[in-house]
């Protein structure tokens, strides 16, 4: 299938390279904690952030850069007489493929870390597991997730350009510093944001697991419809 589709080849950097910058960010995020280990006077406990800044590299890699580079591909694809089918075909495989050894590299360095980390810090215990590293329903979850996000934000930038852009980075802000204080906010604060933020908090620790897989299923139907849409209707630049 590749093989006819020269542009489902040529991406935003290569995919070792790809694999490569997860791995550098394991190494960043172990160095960091040894540096943080070191310096603190009594740290109380450690915390695997090798594997937290690999799995962030992982959605940075599939998402922004294999997003940006669909555009490009998909263009060079269809002047070498790439039909459009075969080219998100192909492109899907590239990305999975990408995703799944992202997947294994992150749970081995995991598992190194947990090793390292018990041995170099004996004395402090682990502040958290990951569990989720080994639920196959999440690990699933993720992977359709990040693949659909990776076509999803390459075909918008096919459709808007470079405005798609400031689209990608709200929607990334709000993911960094909205999410995370939704689930942080505690109760008594007077706020609007925080009333605003507890009432939603509630409602999705509550919410049963079949209403998110009706949102998983809605978000990944809608997100494969507009792929598949815009790959059809996507002028070539």
């Amino acid at each position: 299938m590749l093989r006819n589709c020269p542009g489902a080849r040529r991406l935003s950097g290569s995919f070792v390279g790809n694999l490569l910058l997860i791995a550098a960010g394991f190494v960043f995020g172990e160095l960091l904690l040894f540096l943080i280990m070191v310096t603190e006077d009594d740290p109380g406990t450690w915390f695997c952030m090798g594997t937290v800044i690999a799995l962030v590299m992982l959605l940075v890699t599939t998402v922004l850069f294999y997003g940006v580079g669909y555009t490009g591909a998909f263009s060079l694809a269809l002047s070498m007489n790439c039909t459009r089918r075969r080219f998100v075909l192909g492109y899907s495989g590239r990305i999975l493929a990408h995703l799944v050894l992202g997947y294994l590299l992150v749970l081995g360095f995991y598992r190194l870390e947990l090793a390292v980390g018990a041995a170099a810090f004996s004395d402090y215990p682990l502040e958290v597991e990951f569990g989720f590293l080994t639920d196959w329903r999440i690990v699933l979850a993720g992977t359709v997730g990040m693949l659909l996000s990776a076509l999803f934000v390459g075909a918008m930038f096919g459709r808007f350009g470079r405005k798609a852009g400031l689209i990608v980075y709200f929607v990334w802000m709000f993911f960094c510093l909205v999410v995370p204080k939704i689930f942080t906010t505690e109760p008594g604060g007077e706020g609007i944001f925080d009333q605003a933020a507890l009432v939603t908090q509630n409602a999705l620790l509550q919410m049963p697991p079949a209403g998110w897989y009706t949102l998983g299923g809605i978000a990944a139907v809608g997100m494969t419809a507009t792929v598949l849409v815009m790959a059809r209707n996507q002028m070539v630049r």
